[in-house]
């Protein structure tokens, strides 16, 4: 879909910088929020915003050149109906809003997640393997990655700081902040195959956990319910569940 995406005529010429920030500013500074605020603050998103007006509308938050999109309160039919022929695959929703879109979604399948944040996230671990941030030189000079991962990580390289624990030269486990907004940010991790079960997650993320908590953010980790994996080190490394949200997932989608 081209920049002049198909959202409404009405919203559409005010899709500028003034309009990211207000919707920025009249969405609290929660958990649940972490992405579509991030995307709004950051100028990253792209937004389909009805004619009923901004304020206590609801609306998506479409992520550019991404595969996310989130609704904001409760985005009525004609908005959602213009997801048709959208990157977007997937669309993260507060557990009490999908009745209302699960209507509007037919063929879309449902995955339920949790929003986990942590109490006393400065109590995290130190890393015990050698940890930093990563640089596109360590990309280069890390031989071969898988390519989802290399390019998930060429990604997050351009948006804010990625951490990795390494073996020597190598890096084995990644951790970056994939959305951030003035308080949190959404922790995400990647391990080579090879590495799991050896603490290298654990290195990376707490590198990065107590390097942004030196900016003011706190951690939040989201986990799909059925990805019993990210539960258990949810729950493993201390983080508890605070909120409940839906994932619809497009036809097709893996």
């Amino acid at each position: 879909m081209s920049a002049a995406r198909a959202a409404d005529k009405v919203a559409r010429p005010k899709m500028a910088q003034e309009l990211h920030a207000e919707l920025a500013a009249a969405l609290p500074d929660l958990p649940r929020w972490v992405g579509p605020r991030a995307l709004l603050l950051e100028r990253r998103g792209e937004v389909l915003l009805g004619p009923e007006g901004r304020r206590g509308a609801g609306y998506l938050v479409l992520e550019r050149d991404g595969p996310l999109a989130f609704a904001v309160h409760r985005p009525v039919a004609s908005l959602v109906s213009q997801l048709t022929g959208a990157p977007a695959e997937r669309i993260q929703a507060p557990l009490e809003n999908a009745e209302p879109l699960r209507a509007l979604l037919p063929g879309w399948r449902e995955q339920s997640a949790v929003i986990h944040v942590h109490p006393a996230p400065q109590s995290l671990p130190r890393p015990a393997h050698a940890a930093r941030f990563l640089t596109l030189a360590d990309l280069d000079a890390a031989g071969e990655l898988p390519e989802r991962l290399a390019h998930d990580l060429a990604r997050a390289l351009t948006r804010g700081p990625v951490a990795a624990a390494f073996e020597g030269t190598q890096p084995l486990s990644f951790a970056h902040a994939a959305y951030q907004t003035e308080s949190w940010f959404d922790l995400s991790i990647d391990t080579l195959p090879e590495a799991r079960r050896h603490g290298y997650a654990t290195s990376a993320a707490s590198f990065l956990v107590h390097e942004q908590l030196q900016r003011g953010k706190r951690p939040v980790w989201g986990a799909l319910d059925a990805d019993t994996a990210s539960m258990a080190m949810a729950k493993k490394y201390g983080f508890r569940a605070v909120d409940r949200m839906m994932v619809f997932v497009a036809p097709g989608v893996d």
